[in-house]
């Protein structure tokens, strides 16, 4: 796949509008509660280390989703954010998140070939592992920065716990996914010349990436037992843990064996 061509995908439009009409439901204007839980609450300490508060730079995240980090990167940087998805269920729930948060922010419903323009920051989470070459999205990702400008990227883990899960309950996963490991995501960063690079894993033994329906589909006494009594108490003990240890101590509990996600963030010279 070339950078600007979409040939490879492992999903495609009906794939998204049924993700995005699944969670159409869910409020997401009001996006605190992602600092509730240990890897977003690192992951923003990163990202304040990294990133300058400057009002106006330009901010695009390619997959915007729900729009929730249009809204935490307007808020917490002041970025002039925009958004681009190509579902239509997506961009509408954008829109509706954005509006409602009352972040001005421009939502645009177009194919990732056809993205032009210069930003100081370009943003993706769970979408470059949903091409077979995904190198080749991260340079067109890439042609998008402005000298100087930061890309970030955000994968999930599929090297590693999350991996082992979905290949015992869910294997139609990785028709979907492109297992990513650290040692690529370095390597695809370095070949585009990207400086002050930062790849490693993030999250901790939470089973957040556990897909609980098709286990639940599956072992459906089994899962009335265990998430209850078992599941839900070790998730919720485990975050607020990392959580408390961390905010006391600094001390982060990352593994690329056992984290649910990877990220990678590089500056364009």
């Amino acid at each position: 796949m070339s950078t600007t061509s979409t040939k490879g995908r492992l999903t495609d439009q009906q794939y998204w509008e049924g993700v995005w009409n699944h969670k159409a439901g869910e409020a997401w204007s009001q996006p605190s509660g992602i600092l509730r839980r240990y890897g977003s609450f690192v992951f923003d300490e990163m990202l304040k280390q990294r990133l300058r508060p400057l009002p106006g730079q330009r901010f695009l995240e390619v997959g915007c989703g729900t729009g929730k980090w249009l809204i935490y990167f307007s808020r917490t940087f002041g970025y002039a954010v925009t958004g681009c998805d190509y579902s239509d269920a997506s961009c509408a729930m954008a829109r509706r998140n954005v509006a409602s948060a009352g972040v001005d922010a421009t939502i645009i419903q177009q194919d990732l070939a056809t993205v032009t323009g210069e930003y100081d920051v370009v943003f993706s989470t769970g979408l470059i592992e949903h091409f077979d070459d995904p190198s080749s999205v991260l340079a067109k990702f890439a042609s998008l920065l402005a000298p100087g400008g930061t890309l970030i990227t955000l994968v999930p883990n599929l090297a590693g716990l999350s991996g082992f899960y979905h290949r015992r309950w869910k294997p139609e996963t990785f028709t979907t996914h492109r297992v990513i490991t650290l040692d690529e995501l370095r390597a695809w960063y370095g070949k585009l010349g990207l400086q002050r690079m930062d790849v490693g894993a993030l999250g901790s033994v939470i089973p957040l990436r556990f897909p609980r329906g098709s286990f639940r589909k599956a072992h459906p006494w089994l899962y009335r037992l265990l998430w209850p009594l078992v599941l839900r108490p070790f998730a919720w003990s485990s975050n607020r843990g990392c959580l408390w240890v961390h905010r006391r101590f600094g001390i982060r509990f990352e593994g690329a064996r056992f984290s649910p996600n990877l990220y990678a963030v590089g500056e364009r010279p």
